[in-house]
């Protein structure tokens, strides 16, 4: 079953989170992203935006859009990087593959 939410930028967390959002759309640095994000994670969540609210926030799915296209991400590329952190946690060496911007 889907239910629906409402956000409004009225709200000058949610306004600024959203802002924020746009704008990390162009950038490339993913320690600079993931900061930005966590940021607006935690001011959203102290503003009672949580839950299943947060997590489907149109704020928080343009930050994961962006941190998958940064990353290049596919299906493909999901399972073989669960792949390797289940043999990094064992202690061995991994390979992987680095695609550039």
């Amino acid at each position: 079953m889907t239910q629906t939410a409402s956000s409004t930028g009225s709200n000058p967390v949610v306004k600024q989170a959203a802002s924020d959002a746009n704008a990390i759309q162009n950038a490339v640095n993913l320690t600079a992203i993931v900061g930005a994000w966590h940021r607006h994670l935690l001011a959203m969540h102290r503003a009672n935006i949580c839950g299943d609210d947060l997590n489907n926030h149109p704020v928080n799915l343009a930050f994961v859009s962006k941190l998958n296209s940064l990353c290049r991400m596919t299906l493909d590329r999901e399972m073989a990087a669960l792949r390797a952190i289940d043999q990094i946690e064992r202690g061995e060496s991994v390979e992987y593959d680095v695609i550039p911007l």
